[in-house]
């Protein structure tokens, strides 16, 4: 019988992606992916398609499209049917050993329409595993789904937390009676990206691109304050992506001092001349985007936790860090 996992989210932003990849590519068969609600659409050859579905049919070698991979949309007034999600995860099977299956950001997203990660993974007959980050906010609500689950019935393999610094809330969980499967910690160089992603996130335009494209992005600073603070903050970062209104002039002249990867600069206005002159000299990129600042800053958060299916370098250190500090035996063995 074909092992299928469930991977739910118990809060926004826990690495389930992350996570997702790693276990698909430390499974020991031939591993299919499914995922029914599209969440983080990306623009490829004029098709939309979903962000991690993209990642997927690369980094696994999949022959589906995305569009198969990750075929629907979670309409609150409209709502899918389980049975049209049960005939594209079918499909989305073929061929596979074994099936991973990645929920929303929310594993309770969908439960106005009956279709709730946790009715899913009723309705295929998958395993789950929640996936958290390591937050004391997030510890009551994996106790909460857990005692929810049993109302489905399902089979609830257990929890891996990530970015875990203080192993103390694995041992909480466990005190409640919830395997703990793995705690993976903080990895730094997962949340670093280059300036040419960037660009490509925000469709930004590149005033100078001849250098510094290929650049570390490490840290995300907003200049939307008073130019002495700015100095403060800009020059004790380094290799940082600095946010700021096209017009703050004293803000990009500042921040092509320091440390700075590139400069986006929101509301599509474009730098005067002496800030494009300097960022010539020093090889910082310009990226003018039409967006405002909150949300590029919006854009710049989401783009953290994207993973790159050509960084082969990025996803081999995933595999092995998941393969390191997850109990994979326990995962994909019955």
């Amino acid at each position: 019988m074909m092992k299928t996992l469930f991977l739910g989210s118990v809060v926004e932003r826990s690495g389930k992606s992350m996570v997702a990849l790693g276990l698909a590519k430390n499974c020991p068969v031939r591993v299919g992916y499914f995922k029914p609600f599209k969440e983080v659409v990306m623009n490829h050859d004029g098709r939309n398609i979903d962000q991690d579905a993209y990642l997927m049919k690369r980094a696994l070698n999949l022959p589906l499209d995305e569009e198969e991979l990750c075929p629907l949309v979670y309409d609150i007034y409209q709502p899918v049917g389980m049975e049209e999600i049960v005939r594209h995860y079918d499909r989305a099977k073929e061929g596979a050993e074994a099936m991973l299956v990645e929920g929303t950001r929310d594993i309770t997203t969908g439960c106005m329409g009956s279709v709730s990660g946790m009715a899913i993974a009723q309705a295929i007959d998958a395993q789950v595993i929640l996936v958290s980050s390591a937050q004391l906010p997030a510890l009551d609500k994996i106790c909460m789904l857990r005692r929810l689950m049993d109302q489905y019935p399902l089979h609830f393999r257990g929890v891996i937390l990530n970015q875990a610094e203080d192993l103390r809330m694995a041992k909480l969980i466990e005190k409640r009676g919830i395997r703990v499967l793995g705690t993976i910690p903080p990895m730094k160089e997962l949340k670093t990206f280059r300036v040419s992603e960037v660009a490509e996130a925000m469709g930004a335009e590149v005033l100078n691109p001849e250098r510094g494209m290929d650049g570390v992005v490490e840290r995300v600073l907003i200049g939307a304050m008073t130019l002495d603070t700015a100095m403060v903050h800009m020059r004790r970062m380094s290799r940082k992506a600095i946010i700021t209104g096209g017009d703050r002039t004293d803000i990009q002249m500042a921040a092509l001092s320091t440390d700075t990867s590139c400069l986006v600069l929101t509301g599509g206005m474009y730098p005067p001349r002496p800030v494009l002159a300097k960022a010539y000299e020093v090889g910082i990129p310009i990226l003018v985007t039409r967006h405002n600042t909150m949300e590029a800053a919006e854009m710049m958060d989401r783009l953290i936790a994207r993973i790159d299916p050509d960084d082969r370098e990025k996803i081999a250190r995933i595999a092995d860090l998941v393969r390191t500090h997850v109990d994979l035996d326990t995962v994909w063995k019955d």
